[in-house]
């Protein structure tokens, strides 16, 4: 279990959300035809990667809007991870070398590719970007660790705030990575 400054977690995920943000706005230069290309048979395009995070996002920010509107502020600077928080991230996070370890996307986070649009897609992450923005800025003075979201399928798992929100960025870190690698192809 990992030990945190609240404030210096907050700051990081700031940070790594713009950048998550800055490095998306590239991929609006290309054509539709490009957003859509795969690179191999199985593999996702850009417009489904980014559909898939927009998939995975929504129904996040909803869950943890819902809960922390409701939740007192707290004093204190202090986040502990939790043991299952910490191995979500460390399996979704991608490594130093840029590698990852292999996922396959439930069903309900998979998108129909017939009916994604590239540039709508992108828009969408910028805005969920926003939001996501939004609620750590909103958080900065929440109880990390008691507020409790539930944590993809099955909702019996709920995972702290602060564990769901490193989880958020290191999974939208993990498919930009996999959509330059897919634009590096196309």
């Amino acid at each position: 279990m990992a030990l945190f400054s609240r404030t210096g977690l907050i700051t990081e995920l700031l940070d790594r959300t713009e950048l998550l943000k800055a490095n998306t706005q590239v991929f609006f230069r290309l054509t539709d035809e490009q957003l859509r290309c795969r690179p191999a048979p199985g593999k996702w395009s850009i417009t489904e990667i980014y559909g898939h995070l927009n998939l995975s996002m929504d129904a996040s920010i909803r869950a943890i809007l819902f809960r922390i509107t409701k939740a007192p502020d707290r004093p204190g600077d202090h986040y502990t991870s939790s043991w299952l928080g910490d191995m979500a991230y460390s399996v979704i996070m991608p490594r130093p070398d840029g590698s990852l370890f292999r996922l396959k996307a439930m069903k309900t986070q998979r998108p129909d590719p017939a009916k994604l649009h590239g540039r709508e897609e992108l828009a969408a992450f910028q805005r969920h970007c926003d939001a996501l923005d939004d609620i750590l800025r909103h958080v900065a003075s929440k109880d990390l660790r008691r507020i409790r979201i539930p944590f993809f399928v099955p909702r019996v798992i709920r995972l702290r705030l602060g564990d769901v929100l490193r989880f958020l960025v290191a999974h939208g870190e993990r498919h930009l990575l996999q959509a330059q690698r897919v634009a590096n192809v196309i």
